[in-house]
This record gives C-alpha cells, sequence and structure tokens, in this order.
C-alpha cells in the first residue's frame, strides 16, 4: 500500500537514508503547462532547518522530473519524481539500531517485516514526503484548470493554545505566510512560540492541528458510500506520519448539537443550491456541496524526545534511551505543504472520477 488515488494515482517509494526519495505519478492527462518553479516552491516550504523548532536537517531538496513532461508540458505519461538525500548522518542511528524508540513504528515494523531500515526511520520516516509534495502540486495546477480552485492551509493549535476561529472568513494567505508558526492570528503566534520554546528547553515535543478551507470546490466530487469525499480526505490525512485524528463540518463537537442546530438551512444563491450555514464542511452524503470545504487535522508531538525514556532491546531486555541528534520539537508548521499535496491529489482523483459517472 504505497499509493494513494485511482484515476489520478501517486506511488511513493524511498528512504529516510537512501540515496533518493521519489514518487510516479500515473493518470495525469496530457497537454498540462507545468510551473516547475511552483513545484519547487511547494517542496521548499515543507524543508527542515527553517527555524529553531524543526530538525537541523539540511537538504536542497531539489525536484528532479525524470519523465512524463516534454517541452514543459505533460505527455499523459508517468511522471518520475527524484529528490536525493544529501544530508544524512546514518551514523547517528547506530546506537539505536538494536533498541525500540517509544512512539516510533520500530517495534511495529520489526513484528511486521523482521528486516528494516532502521536509519532514520527508514519508511515511515516523514522525508518520504518531499516528493509527493512536488506531485501535490502538479495536481494543483492541474486543478486550476477546471475551476476556481482556492484553499487556506493554517496552524489553528500548538498544544493547548489554540486560535479563535469564529472569525475565520476573516482569515488572510498573508498572515498565515508572515508568521513563523504559520497561524493567521498574531498573538496566538507568539503565545505559540513562547510555548515551543519552553517545550525545547525541557528536551520534549509538542503537537498540534491544522486547519484547511477549500473554496470553489463545485457539487458532486465524491462517492456516494465507499468514495465518500470525507473518507478519501480522512484516509490521506491519516496516511500522514504523526496525525491521530481528522474532522470535517463541526467535527468533534457535532456530537454534543442537536438535529435542529446541526442541519443547515438550504437557500437559492446565484441560481444555485446554497445553505445558510455550513455546519456540514462542504460535504453532505459523502459529496461535495460547493460550499467551503472545511476540515482539521490533528497531530500528536513527535516521538524523537531528548527526556530519558523506559523501552526494550531486540533481546526483549528492559533498557532506557534518550534520544540524540536532530529532530522536530515541533513539525506541525511543516506538514502543511503536506496537507496541502494529499488534499489536492484527492480531489483531482474524485473529480476524474466524477467526470466518467455522468454522460
Amino acid at each position: 500500500m504505497n499509493s494513494l488515488g485511482t484515476l489520478f494515482k501517486v506511488i511513493s517509494f524511498g528512504e529516510s537514508h537512501g540515496s533518493h526519495v521519489g514518487c510516479v505519478l500515473e493518470g495525469c492527462p496530457a497537454g498540462l503547462s507545468i510551473d516547475f518553479s511552483l513545484i519547487q516552491n511547494a517542496v521548499d516550504k515543507r524543508k527542515t532547518a527553517q527555524n529553531n523548532f524543526s530538525s537541523a536537517r539540511k537538504e536542497s531538496d531539489t525536484v528532479e522530473i525524470i519523465s512524463g513532461i516534454f517541452e514543459g508540458k505533460t505527455l499523459g505519461s508517468p511522471i518520475c519524481i527524484l529528490i536525493k538525500n544529501e544530508d544524512a548522518k546514518s551514523a547517528d542511528y547506530e546506537t539505536l539500531k538494536d533498541v525500540f524508540r517509544p512512539g516510533h513504528a520500530d517495534a511495529s515494523y520489526f513484528q511486521k517485516y523482521t528486516h528494516r531500515d532502521y536509519r532514520g526511520g527508514g519508511r515511515s520516516s516523514i522525508r518520504i514526503t518531499a516528493p509527493l509534495v512536488a506531485a501535490g502540486e502538479i495536481a494543483r495546477q492541474l486543478l486550476l484548470q477546471y475551476f476556481n480552485y482556492e484553499s487556506l492551509t493554517y496552524i489553528s493549535q500548538i498544544g493547548e493554545i489554540a486560535l479563535d476561529e469564529k472569525r475565520s472568513k476573516e482569515i488572510k494567505q498573508e498572515n498565515i505566510d508572515i508568521s513563523e508558526v504559520k497561524c493567521p492570528d498574531e498573538g496566538a503566534s507568539q503565545a505559540m512560540l513562547t510555548l515551543i520554546e519552553q517545550v525545547r528547553e525541557q528536551g520534549d515535543t509538542i503537537g498540534g492541528v491544522i486547519t484547511t478551507v477549500i473554496r470553489n470546490v463545485p457539487p458532486g466530487i465524491g462517492e456516494p458510500v465507499f468514495g465518500k469525499l470525507q473518507a478519501a480526505l480522512a484516509h490521506a490525512m491519516m496516511s500522514i506520519n504523526t496525525v491521530k485524528a481528522f474532522e470535517y463540518g463541526e467535527g468533534f463537537q457535532s456530537a454534543a448539537m442537536r438535529g435542529s442546530e446541526h442541519n443547515d438551512a438550504f437557500i437559492s444563491l446565484d441560481e444555485n443550491i446554497a445553505t445558510e450555514t455550513n455546519h456540514h464542511g462542504g460535504i453532505l452524503g459523502g459529496i461535495s456541496t460547493g460550499m467551503d470545504i472545511r476540515f482539521k487535522v490533528w497531530f500528536k508531538p513527535i516521538s524523537s524526545i531528548q527526556q530519558e525514556q523506559k523501552t526494550l532491546d531486540m533481546n526483549l531486555a528492559e533498557t532506557n534511551i534518550s534520544i540524540k541528534g536532530r529532530h522536530d520539537v515541533c513539525a506541525v508548521p511543516r506538514a502543511i505543504p503536506i496537507v496541502e499535496a494529499y488534499t489536492q491529489i484527492v480531489l483531482v482523483d474524485l473529480f476524474l472520477q466524477n467526470k466518467l459517472s455522468k454522460i
């Protein structure tokens, strides 16, 4: 299960400390003009070493596309994307190869495969998402051929500090961009930065929440039963490392609401079906309604912490571990381009399926 999508399909390959990470993109229609600078820009947004709370691993993350594009346009054939691993320090993991790191996939990978790449987490590393972000940007450029695709993705919570999103319609991209933690509120951003620094000094890590709002998606995207739009988005988001929960619309709060509160009254707007409110988050019956699609993704703290922890070694003997090296204190801001990329891949795939569902 190394792929995402059906008609528009991305196949991922590579490990954290291998020579390259990459992906193959199948199903991209021919004739799409590609802006390579936007692809590189998207990948650069998820790079490490951009601030003092992200991993110090320094990668150029130069995107190389070796097939599927000629003279700046897609050919309709598979697009192969490669990114070279240039700053992998495998020696940092020699002391960890015979122990299971708490919170990591070491033990589950060992139980499933027996033989595993322990360097940087191998296949379970967030490193493998770099080329997938490149594929997601190709998906975004394709979406713009079909409709006026717009999205806002930002940090709405770090630890216990949460953004008041009652005025979310006033959130602007420029306010997100100038924030080091990608939170559109200046006061919340500063509080988040202070909290992250406190956690860093304690040798600990912290998680958070990413909110995404997608605008102008036409009604009809998504399938009624097993291809529901929210299910496809949840599947993609839950495939991102450290993600623990997904919610759309009112999400978890729905359980505390009455039907009279949660139902959205239908209205006619510009000769189209619309709703007065958007508690349903732009999706009804698994199908887009034309209203803004709104969802949240919840991230746990990064598992590599400098505090001493109890664990087992390969012989099942109890031991203690304190993880050193280059690790994120808070990786949530760096995950924004990953959330965006996976969203765009899902939307293209379901949009193409929808085109085939009617004459």
